[in-house]
């Protein structure tokens, strides 16, 4: 039994990083839309967020990852693929990926489970929790490859997941939608995730769609008045609780 712990709030300093990587990435020739993970080799997680039209920007990283080898990592049918990037500000990457090439390690082994519960904490008490879990293995040679992936249960917390094993060693991350980025006039829906250009610890849901703003908000935080009006969109704000690894775990072989 595996049990995250998530904080309702977390008080952070202000972040004011403007070190950023960004450009766009296409997959076996088509822009890429999914979740995009920046990590530090080799498995260091930095940021990660869901993109669309093979637009990404990860803006406000930390200054010690500045001019260092990184790698913007995707999952597509379950085997991990990355490209190089650094977080320069000078340069707009075009990255292109090729399922069909390489680049990643399929599951391969025994079918498994990863059994567990998300909670996080108010006042004391711990409440179940829904997130992305995402679980990726470090093979016996030493490669990795994202092994399964679900959601744990809005009601319990619970989660299980089915993956596959050669009796490596696995970490299950578990993720927070962080959205996209705010885009001037950009149209967004009812249930888009948007974050600012600068992280304040807040996420913002789309509650009425429209088009956002030609200028940035001044963003607000959760609570009485967490639903306030951008231009003609109507976000509301929720804590954006930072992504959690466990690990290393065994899987448990189904008998």
């Amino acid at each position: 039994m595996v049990t995250y712990v998530q904080p309702l709030k977390i008080n952070t300093p202000s972040l004011n990083y403007e070190h950023k990587a960004k450009g766009t990435l296409k997959v076996d020739g088509l822009p890429f839309n999914g979740v995009v993970i920046l990590l530090s080799p080799p498995l260091g997680y930095i940021r990660s967020g869901s993109i669309s039209n093979g637009q990404f920007s990860f803006i406000g990283v930390p200054p010690k990852w500045q001019n260092m080898p990184l790698v913007v990592a995707i999952s597509v049918d379950n085997q991990l693929f990355s490209q190089k990037v650094e977080v320069n500000n000078a340069v707009i990457y075009d990255l292109v990926i090729s399922t069909t090439g390489g680049g990643g390690g399929a599951p391969t082994g025994d079918p498994a489970t990863i059994t567990g519960k998300v909670e996080r904490v108010l006042d004391n008490q711990a409440l179940p929790a829904a997130r992305q879990l995402v679980a990726i293995e470090n093979k016996p040679d030493g490669t990795w490859a994202v092994t399964g992936n679900t959601v744990s249960d809005t009601e319990n917390g619970s989660y299980t997941l089915n993956v596959l094993t050669d009796g490596g060693d696995t970490f299950v991350m578990a993720l927070d939608d962080y959205g996209q980025v705010f885009t001037p006039t950009a149209s967004v829906a009812i249930g888009d995730v948007i974050h600012p250009t600068v992280p304040n610890g807040h996420v913002y849901s789309v509650e009425v769609g429209g088009t956002l703003p030609e200028m940035e908000p001044q963003w607000w935080e959760a609570g009485s008045s967490g639903i306030q009006a951008a231009g003609d969109v109507t976000l509301r704000a929720l804590p954006f609780y930072r992504p959690l690894v466990h690990g290393y775990i065994k899987a448990s072989l189904i008998e």
